[in-house]
């Protein structure tokens, strides 16, 4: 999935420079080829939602640091004029609410104070700026999102299909060691894979609803589905990590239905299925009946009681894309 990904990206940037950098060359009065191609490098990204903030913030950027840097120009020249610029641009900024394109702006103002054969350039030097900016702008949008749309909601859903599977396999592992005391070969704790996973849902959560704030991903609860499935990661895993402390096979032949039913609960595609948890007095006697440190046994227990609780949540947050009917 990964490869895919870096291809893709890989081929958006190229198609995105190709059409820029040939546009560029039939028109004559594009000079600086260069520019619409560092267009289509500083605004294209995964998401539309960051391509359409880099383009927006490349425009202004270049348009407002144009506009303040000829203004100075016709006064100051050299390392002064370019102060006086940067002080009069990056408040200017700040107030419009233009923050991001600050970076831009600021590469436009030295360019035209510090470069000898840009700062004998007159006023159509800001048209023509904004005008090659404007081509690869608009070449890096025709790309993603003509070309080659992002299709975010089934990206999550892949995501939420993926985290299901993966930490019902971390919930097997422990079954497996704690009942079956001949199986040779168990799965180590993996962090990473889990975390990787939440982070590219929020992440991916996150640009959805900054593009669409009343959209699907609003009305299905994406949102808070990301926090517990952060919730539902954390506690699976100190629950793998205290299950390794037990022997192995410890509990295979003791009646734990709460150890039972634990792959079955991310499998159920959010529906209520909870298993039975036995009271804590149980819990010690058991222990004492397998020679098992009974405060281990009840930490087991407290994690399992926190994840219960979590996939429960996750299971009603799901309620609103069918999953937990």
């Amino acid at each position: 999935m990964l490869e895919i990904h870096r291809l893709r990206a890989a081929l958006k940037y190229g198609i995105a420079a190709a059409l820029a950098g040939a546009y560029a060359v039939s028109r004559g009065d594009i000079l600086f080829i260069w520019y619409p191609i560092l267009a289509v490098v500083m605004c294209m990204d995964e998401t539309d939602t960051r391509v359409m903030a880099a383009s927006r913030a490349r425009l202004l950027g270049t348009i407002t640091a144009g506009v303040v840097s000829f203004l100075v120009h016709t006064m100051l020249s050299g390392w002064i004029g370019l102060t006086v610029a940067l002080l009069i641009v990056a408040p200017l900024l700040r107030l419009l609410g233009w923050q991001s394109s600050f970076a831009i702006a600021v590469l436009v103002c030295s360019m035209v104070f510090l470069v000898a054969d840009y700062s004998a350039l007159d006023w159509v030097y800001v048209f023509n700026r904004t005008l090659d900016t404007l081509v690869g702008v608009v070449a890096t949008l025709v790309v993603s999102f003509l070309l080659w749309p992002v299709n975010r909601m089934a990206e999550i859903r892949s995501l939420d299909s993926q985290l299901r599977a993966t930490l019902a396999g971390r919930l097997i592992a422990i079954r497996q060691w704690l009942k079956d005391a001949e199986l040779s070969c168990v799965e180590a704790p993996q962090p990473i894979v889990g975390a990787r996973l939440v982070e590219s849902l929020r992440r991916l959560v996150g640009d959805e609803l900054r593009s669409s704030p009343r959209g699907l991903c609003h009305c299905q609860h994406w949102r808070q589905r990301g926090v517990l499935w952060d919730r539902v990661n954390h506690h699976s895993l100190q629950l793998q990590r205290l299950g390794l402390q037990l022997p192995q096979g410890s509990l295979a032949g003791a009646s734990t239905p709460w150890l039972e039913g634990l792959p079955d609960m991310l499998m159920a595609n959010g529906q209520r299925l909870v298993p039975a948890l036995v009271k804590r007095k149980s819990l010690v006697r058991l222990a004492e009946r397998l020679t098992i440190p009974p405060l281990l046994l009840l930490a087991i227990d407290d994690e399992l009681q926190r994840l219960v609780k979590s996939i429960h949540s996750l299971s009603l947050a799901s309620r609103g894309d069918g999953l937990g009917r």
